[in-house]
């Protein structure tokens, strides 16, 4: 007998979870997985210690953990292909059986773990979850409580007023802040906030990117939990750990008007149909800087002009321009509302958007009017 026949003689290590339960609990954590240098970060690590299941997944900026109960040995592993582990997953029902067997002359001590359910075998390669990272611990003792789905759709009213991480390091560009009662974003060229009734005990900022993951919890009551770095979210079995940003919160108030010049109001379906058709004639080469004098939409491209109206009655004569795509983004914001009310303040402090009854907001910085007089 060979020294790797003696080393896979030994008995593996058992456990039993159920299937439809693990499968849902592996599906959770998988989103979070991306490409990436270090082989373990695109898969899950399981551990079954104390009569539970725990199924962990980062990117090394945000944490996705879930428990499920388990019976059986005490041990842990990282998946090799996860996806396809998850999907093999979805056909298992009943007692799903995993089984390590470690192979300590692997490279990594990893092995191969055996699952199966009822007439239904698979055998997938592991690596040891020691190559995993350490999960942080959140100690804090700054918590609030809130529905998940209902502060998910303030946090998308507002994201889409952030930078991308990759296209800006400076952290507050890329990230929704918390601070009293709102939660809002700017990128510096825009701003969208959120007034709602929950108080939160400290500012706060997090990437936009990571707080998409929200989404695990469904509806259900979560507890926030904030010790810098880092913040958790927990519903008791499923936790997101993610990363906060060490930036000076923003005063929201000093970048919004107080005052304005005019007010007028307009259907927001009616004014992003006459922008999209700007948007389509646009050469792709020129920047989509759109203006807006009287009720008419204007865009200049060297001596070639676009323009069009919307249906409009303004008491003022100021002649404003922006960028096409940030206001496309403020009036999607109230795609669904029948009128809007927008609010010039000058040619060159923000216009706001607001929808009556609605909490949130939306703010665009306008661009230096440069129309030439043939326009």
């Amino acid at each position: 007998m060979t020294m790797n026949d003696l080393l896979y003689a030994v008995r593996p290590l058992r456990a039993t979870v159920d299937a439809k339960i693990f499968s849902e609990a592996l599906k959770s954590v998988v989103p979070i997985l991306k490409k990436s240098a270090i082989p373990v970060l695109e898969e899950v690590s399981v551990r079954f210690t104390g009569g539970r299941c725990i199924l962990a997944a980062t990117d090394m900026t945000t944490w996705i953990i879930r428990e499920i109960p388990a019976s059986g040995d005490n041990f842990s592993f990282v998946f090799s292909r996860t996806k396809k582990v998850e999907r093999a997953c979805r056909c298992f029902d009943g007692s799903l059986t995993i089984e390590l067997t470690e192979n300590a002359g692997h490279k990594d001590n990893g092995g191969f773990v055996q699952l199966s359910c009822g007439s239904r075998t698979a055998e997938f390669d592991t690596h040891s979850a020691e190559l995993c990272p350490d999960v942080p611990k959140v100690e804090g003792d700054v918590s609030f409580t809130a529905n998940a789905a209902s502060l998910l759709e303030r946090i998308g009213r507002v994201a889409y007023a952030t930078l991308k991480a990759e296209l800006d390091t400076r952290g507050n560009k890329t990230c929704v802040e918390f601070s009293g009662c709102q939660v809002f974003a700017l990128d510096g060229y825009r701003a969208a906030w959120d007034n709602g009734e929950l108080n939160f005990p400290q500012p706060f900022l997090v990437q936009a990117a990571a707080l998409h993951h929200l989404k695990v919890f469904g509806s259900r009551q979560v507890e926030f939990r904030l010790s810098k770095p880092w913040m958790s979210v927990t519903d008791g079995d499923t936790t997101v750990i993610s990363h906060t940003t060490d930036s000076e919160p923003f005063h929201l108030e000093s970048a919004v008007p107080q005052k304005y010049l005019e007010e007028f109001s307009v259907s927001p379906r009616e004014f992003l149909a006459e922008l999209n058709y700007l948007k389509d004639a646009l050469p792709t080469t020129h920047k989509p800087y759109v203006y807006l004098r009287g009720n008419e939409l204007l865009m200049q491209v060297h001596d070639r002009k676009y323009s069009t109206a919307i249906e409009i009655s303004r008491t003022g004569d100021t002649t404003v321009g922006f960028n096409l795509n940030y206001l496309r983004d403020a009036l999607n914001q109230f795609k669904k509302e029948e009128r809007v009310t927008v609010k010039i303040s000058g040619v060159h402090t923000p216009i706001v958007i607001e929808a009556e009854g609605r909490s949130d907001c939306a703010m665009v910085l306008p661009l230096r009017v440069v129309l030439n007089a043939a326009a």
